[in-house]
């Protein structure tokens, strides 16, 4: 990977519709919040309205085109879940959140933060640049070389939102498949706040949990500004055990903390600041690798400690002035992220270890100049420069077992392996409406340009005297892609809103190793130590529709997108990983969403999900006879063929100013496959079951998690397999005031 190592029916819900999930008037009422959101700008939305409220009273707001606009009105696939939603349906992290989104799914999830997710079949792996995008309030988060998504815990958010399909034009390079916005709460300059949540639960097959989370709002001046602080802790027990570790059980417990700041400035009532610090720290003993789910084993260690181990600093400022007729918008935000892992892998062969560390940081630099938008004519133009450095280090040994202790002999090694990228974008949409705003054209254009340089040492059999086989080397390149933006919207009506959507994504090309070029050409592969960008074209028709009662919520897409050289990574006979442009896939999916607010009193019913064909097309014969499973005509690994979610939420007053609320959903994944050995999974059917009391300060929930108990495995390699957490019953209480 460079320098890195690395349907039983389909019903969908729209954006619009899954912004409703799990509200009640009690707790969401009293959730409103008046201050703009940071950079954005933009008012803060609570979930829609409730059954019994008034049509208008209120609508979505995203900004998710980098401008403030009605959910409705976005003429695209996106979908926004607010805070409150995640909170109240117990989707404390990102992999939660995918069962939420039509055409997407985990990939791998090794450990908490170490996760790999993938939208609309755009998937190649685990290894290059991430192939879905990911932004934390307006600013990117992006680990070069590694494709792993934000360790956030979902608490104290105003609201995410998941755009599918390529974002090339607005938010650039890897936004390929769909980008995921956490966008966290704003401070308020005018109202005090304290919130909290205390959670004890127990694993079946497990022990005890528990897990905290509070939230503090001070006003320092009223109007001109905040101060916002949060912070959580969660202990989750193991449930594996390891075949030469007889009598120790729940050997894989993982714990995670996480606390942020920020700071709102209003010097004038044209300049709104807003600075943030977010640390984040997760780990775990083993990883959610086993030998086999169902009893749950664990690989054997030979007396190591394996662990997992995920930190994380993000710093951020942004900038909001109101010049009139336009808003110039800057976001600065430099990130510090640490991956390192000591783990096994059981193989027929022989065992093992892999001890690895990647340290990054990132700065990046966005500037924007936005249309006030109260003319027919709307745009934007910006640009964005980033500067990332990531450093990879790995061995590889294998262990001998003798009396009293373990011995490894070291088989390869890379000290340290730096990967650096400067990259800078200029890009711009316009729009003009047309037929008294009922028609709307819009073009847009992204230029990107990325100067990328590496080098490293590679030792095979290290401790040889003299040192083994040793590969040295360096390079860089430069990448350079124009992505283009073409979309037509006719809203004939308020509560209809049709669409044509035709947008370019890309993903930047990478540096790899001689010794990465030489392993691959031993097993009759070629490749280069420049890998270059992979690019793909979406072409989409969609529609949202609602009924003037909005008491039914209609989105569907069908889309078709060509896929050109992929950055496939494979393991080589010697075990190391090398990438090349493997070939292209063709994809064809459906979504269709539904939310239902029933003639029953407070009674909503809701469903999401896609189908999709995802193939492989002109892949290299030689790649074919190393990874069967990328073959014309295969299905893309890590893709399933469908996937939805049932959900229903109720809520009633039941005594003096309580409110009864609950809700139960069902998710459905079809299988997928692993891109080393083509191995599918099993399909999963995952529940969730939610019932509590509350009122304007306080509320009590019994949950059951993973209802069902299904085992997995969610992910199959030649090593082992990857299992999904066991069912979990517990109680959370939450106050607020």
């Amino acid at each position: 990977m460079g320098f890195t190592h690395k349907a039983r029916g389909v019903l969908a819900l729209s954006a619009s519709g899954l912004a409703l999930l799990g509200a009640t008037p009690a707790w969401a009422q009293a959730d409103a919040v008046t201050q703009p959101t940071q950079q954005d700008q933009t008012p803060s939305s609570n979930d829609e309205a409730a059954p019994d409220a008034p049509v208008n009273e209120t609508e979505i707001v995203v900004t998710a085109q980098k401008r403030q606009q009605n959910l409705i009105d976005v003429p695209a696939s996106v979908q926004a879940v607010t805070g409150e939603t995640l909170e109240r349906t117990g989707r404390q992290n990102l992999t939660d959140l995918v069962n939420l989104i039509p055409g997407a799914s985990v990939v791998s999830r090794s450990a908490p933060g170490f996760e790999t997710i993938q939208i609309r079949g755009i998937s190649s792996g685990t290894v290059g640049d991430t192939t879905t995008g990911y932004y934390i309030d307006d600013v990117v988060f992006s680990i070069p070389n590694l494709q792993i998504s934000p360790p956030a815990r979902l608490f104290d958010l105003e609201r995410t939102e998941i755009l599918r399909g390529p974002q090339g034009t607005l938010y650039g390079n890897g936004a390929m498949g769909g980008l995921i916005r956490l966008i966290t709460a704003q401070p308020s300059t005018t109202d005090s706040e304290v919130r909290g949540q205390g959670e004890l639960s127990f694993t079946d097959g497990g022990g005890t949990n528990y897990a905290t989370d509070a939230v503090v709002n001070v006003p320092i001046a009223r109007d001109v500004a905040g101060l916002r602080l949060s912070g959580g802790y969660e202990r989750l027990s193991g449930f594996g055990e390891a075949r030469d570790r007889p009598g120790e059980k729940n050997l894989n417990p993982s714990r995670s903390w996480n606390v942020r700041g920020k700071l709102l400035l209003r010097p004038t009532s044209d300049i709104t600041t807003v600075l943030s610090v977010w640390h984040i720290k997760n780990s775990q003993d083993y990883n959610n690798g086993f030998v086999s789910v169902d009893p749950p084993i664990l690989p054997n260690v030979h007396g190591t400690d394996p662990f997992n181990r995920v930190t994380a600093t993000f710093y951020s400022g942004s900038v909001n002035w109101d010049l009139g007729p336009v808003s110039l918008q800057s976001g600065t935000s430099y990130l510090k992220h640490r991956l390192s892992f000591d783990t096994t892998f059981n193989t027929p062969a022989l065992d093992l270890r892999a001890v690895a560390d990647f340290r990054s940081r990132s700065f990046s630099q966005e500037v924007r100049l936005v249309s006030d938008a109260s003319g027919p004519f709307d745009w934007i133009v910006g640009g964005l420069y980033t500067d990332a450095k990531i450093r990879s280090g790995f061995d590889f040994t294998v262990p001998f077992d003798i009396p009293g202790s373990t011995l490894f002999l070291p088989l390869i090694s890379q000290p340290t392996a730096p990967l650096t990228t400067k990259s800078y974008a200029l890009f711009g949409e316009a729009s003009y409406e047309l037929l008294d705003g009922k028609l709307i054209p819009l073009v847009g254009l992204r230029y990107f340009h990325d100067k990328r340089a590496a080098s490293g040492t590679t030792i095979v059999f290290p401790t040889l005297t003299p040192p083994g086989i040793t590969f040295t080397s360096s390079g860089s390149g430069k990448f350079k892609a124009w992505s283009p933006r073409f979309n037509l919207a006719y809203k004939p009506t308020n509560d209809q809103n049709y669409y044509i959507n035709v947008a370019k994504g890309f993903r930047s090309g990478s540096v790899q190793t001689q010794a990465q070029v030489l392993f691959a050409s031993i097993d009759g592969v070629t490749t280069s130590t420049l890998i270059e960008p992979d690019q793909l074209w979406t072409y989409e028709a969609g529609a949202k529709l609602r009924t003037p009662s909005r008491a039914i919520t209609i989105d569907g897409a069908v889309y078709l997108t060509d896929w050109k050289d992929i950055q496939l990574p494979f393991t080589t006979s010697g075990g190391i990983v090398a990438t090349l442009n493997g070939g292209d896939a063709r994809l064809k999916g459906i979504e269709l969403g539904l939310t239902w607010r029933t003639p029953v009193p407070n009674l909503t019913l809701q469903f999401v999900g896609n189908l999709n064909s995802a193939k492989f097309r002109n892949v290299d014969p030689a790649l074919t006879a190393r990874l069967p499973v990328a073959t014309n005509g295969n299905r893309l690994p890590g893709v399933p063929k469908s996937t939805f979610t049932v959900a229903a939420n109720y809520n009633r007053p039941v005594f003096a100013d309580w409110d009864l609320s609950l809700h139960g959903s069902y998710s459905f994944r079809n299988r997928q496959s692993d891109l080393a050995t083509g191995l599918l999974t099993p399909k999963l059917d995952q529940a969730v079951v939610r019932a509590g009391i509350e009122n304007d300060h306080l509320r009590f929930q019994l949950f059951a998690d993973n209802v069902l108990d299904e085992k997995g495995p969610v992910f199959i390699t030649s090593t082992g397999v990857q299992a999904l957490y066991p069912r979990r019953i517990g109680l959370n209480v939450g106050f607020k005031y």
